[in-house]
């Protein structure tokens, strides 16, 4: 049997995904490090079309942004950012969240997905 991965799913298909937001949501914080950055991806791919749903993994995607990996990281820092684009309710918590981790990422690729959705969402607000 074929494993496919989550994130394609929810990206594809996302309406397949949404009844198990809330297993993804509790995995976020799973020590294997393919469901620690796996989870919050699928969230992002689900921001879109179940924001209010999504929002509740705020709280463990930020706890990710601490984690040793850059991965882990770039994958919660991805969520967030999907989750800020789409959940106008909670743009102005994470906006200034993201203007924070933008000053203190080391890593270049994360650092992107900051800068890019903080474009976006100033673009939504003109």
């Amino acid at each position: 049997m074929r494993k496919i991965p989550v994130q394609l799913i929810s990206k594809d298909k996302p309406e397949m995904m949404a009844p198990y937001i809330g297993v993804l949501i509790e995995y976020i914080d799973y020590k294997a490090p393919r469901v620690k950055w796996g989870c919050p991806e699928s969230l992002g791919n689900l921001a879109e079309k179940y924001p209010g749903e999504v929002e509740k993994a705020i709280p463990k995607l930020l706890e990710n942004l601490k984690d040793k990996s850059t991965v882990v990281r770039w994958c919660a820092a991805y969520a967030l950012t999907e989750i800020a684009k789409y959940n106008s309710g909670k743009q102005k918590e994470l906006v200034s969240k993201f203007k924070s981790m933008v000053k203190t990422e080391q890593n270049n690729g994360v650092k992107n997905v900051y800068l890019k959705a903080l474009k976006v969402i100033a673009k939504q607000q003109e």
